[in-house]
């Protein structure tokens, strides 16, 4: 079987059980709202640390951080047209009282998924 084939199956089955509805609000470099990319409602899995400040991404891929640092991890499929930048902002959705995160970078290196690391904004 094809490994990208069978990775892009496990992602989707992960994004499936855990991806909540999260808001994508596009930021220029300086921090002003970018009007040329319109903010929209996505689904994504949110990771928050552990109280440990560990996060597992799957296939043995496990990192540290902050209580004020997370990661959102979206299916590249769901959303060809979409840009993320350093700066976006990304909020839950799903729960009142969720804080804006600021994307820190982002990982497009991946075949199925992309990999947003957030801070606490």
């Amino acid at each position: 079987m094809d490994w990208k084939k069978l990775e892009a199956a496990t992602d989707l089955a992960v994004l499936g059980a855990f991806s909540e509805l999260v808001r994508h609000a596009p930021m220029t470099s300086s921090g002003t709202i970018d009007s040329t990319r319109p903010a929209q409602d996505i689904q994504g899995v949110l990771h928050t640390p552990t109280p440990a400040g560990t996060i597992n991404i799957g296939n043995g891929l496990t990192t540290t951080v902050s209580a004020a640092e997370a990661a959102l991890v979206v299916n590249r499929a769901d959303y060809p047209g979409i840009v993320f930048k350093a700066k976006d902002r990304i909020r839950g959705s799903e729960l009142t009282g969720q804080p804006w995160w600021e994307v820190k970078t982002v990982n497009d290196r991946y075949s199925s998924v992309i990999i947003l690391a957030l801070n606490q904004a």
